[in-house]
């Protein structure tokens, strides 16, 4: 069997969809399968270890340009799809110039992160017994209600992208990391069957609880991109009306423009927004709880952290999260102020609770680790061949 992985992301660098598939390929290593990850961009000290080749010149640092685009200069910007169009027939260019010489006969299986019509298209015209695997990390949006479409999109979103929909006709499997995203295919039609629920990991090893006392300051965290789709409107207005004494509300992240208006009086409130953290293993045990109201996930690698950190965790079924309720945190509605506060109120009354819930977090958090991720994807790969 060989294994060609198809990524818009860069292998092995942190907070990138490639340190997902980098335990995923150490796994086919192991078992001595051959592979190809086609990538936009790597870590400099693994081209010699692993089999990579990056899709064209300075890649990675166009991906970067282009992403920073709708962040800081102009929110409609399409950036993502210019992206995916680039890497589809960089892709493209790059296979039909070396079909010959990276294809064998074995069994041959094509393992993406993109949806890539005009690739998929090729390879099955070129290799009829290919099967391709698509890894899909976000819910679709027709999962969602009206009010939590209003909320991120500012309109109604009912149409899967012309792109999505022509790429199903090639894709054998679907590997997505939740039952929430499940529920979105199956809803746009596609077969249960098809859909391999692999949850995401952590590295617990790197992310640990640390001693403390629970009895002075109350602090919750929050960490990932703080926008609209996070919830965080809805978190900072929750953390305003309960105005209490001795807590802080620490946010890590990089602050979009839609979200300032509600921060301005961030200080009055005792808000600390931290910006990107790169060490955010470092900070993220110092907080009592986590708070994660997101709208829209596949499964939110920040709660893997916080749980791994010993962090009781509030967070809503969109999260996809690994979360059981009342056991390692709470599964609250989405877009719903109340419940927010009437959670953050209740470990902020009981302390003592907050501990029963750290043991419990850290405890679902070594079930998920990177290396389970990677092995449990490959034998997927083999039960289907």
């Amino acid at each position: 069997m060989q294994i060609h992985f198809l990524i818009n992301s860069d292998f092995g660098i942190s907070n990138t969809i490639g340190i997902r598939v980098k335990p995923i390929v150490d796994n086919v290593n192991s078992r001595g399968y051959s592979y190809l990850v086609l990538c936009r961009g790597f870590k400099r000290e693994l081209w010699k270890t692993y089999n990579l080749k990056t899709i064209f010149p300075l890649s990675r640092y166009i991906m970067k340009f282009l992403t920073a685009i709708p962040i800081y200069i102009s929110p409609n910007f399409p950036a993502d799809r210019i992206k995916i169009f680039l890497f589809e027939n960089a892709v493209y260019v790059f296979l039909r110039k070396n079909i010959n010489k990276i294809f064998n006969n074995d069994t041959t299986l094509i393992h993406s992160w993109e949806f890539i019509p005009k690739v998929y298209k090729f390879l099955k015209k070129y290799k009829k017994n290919i099967l391709i695997f698509q890894d899909i990390a976000m819910a679709f949006p027709n999962i969602l209600t009206e009010k939590e479409q209003f909320e991120i999109f500012g309109k109604v979103v009912n149409n899967v992208p012309s792109y999505i929909k022509a790429s199903i006709e090639y894709i054998d499997y679907f590997i997505v990391p939740s039952e929430f995203v499940k529920e979105s295919l199956v809803k746009f039609g596609i077969s249960k069957n098809k859909i391999f629920v692999v949850p995401f990991g952590v590295d617990i090893n790197k992310f640990k609880p640390i001693e403390k006392k629970h009895n002075g300051t109350f602090k919750v965290a929050f960490s990932g991109n703080v926008n609209k789709r996070k919830g965080i409107p809805f978190l900072i207005r929750a953390w305003k009306e309960l105005n209490l004494k001795d807590a802080e509300l620490h946010i890590y992240g990089r602050v979009y423009p839609e979200v300032k208006n509600c921060l301005k009086d961030a200080k009055k409130y005792n808000i600390f927004l931290h910006g990107f953290t790169k060490n955010i293993e470092k900070v993220l045990p110092c907080h009592d709880i986590y708070v994660f109201p997101s709208l829209l996930e596949g499964s939110a690698k920040s709660i893997y952290e916080a749980l791994a950190c010993g962090l009781p965790v509030i967070t809503t079924k969109n999260a996809g999260s690994i979360v059981e309720d009342g056991k390692e945190g709470f599964i609250i509605p989405t877009c719903n102020v109340e419940a927010i506060k009437e959670k953050i109120l209740y470990f902020y009354k009981n302390r003592k609770k907050i501990k029963e819930f750290s043991i419990n977090a850290r405890k679902k958090a070594e079930k998920y680790t990177w290396e389970d991720y990677g092995r449990n994807i490959v034998n997927i790969y083999e039960k289907v061949t």
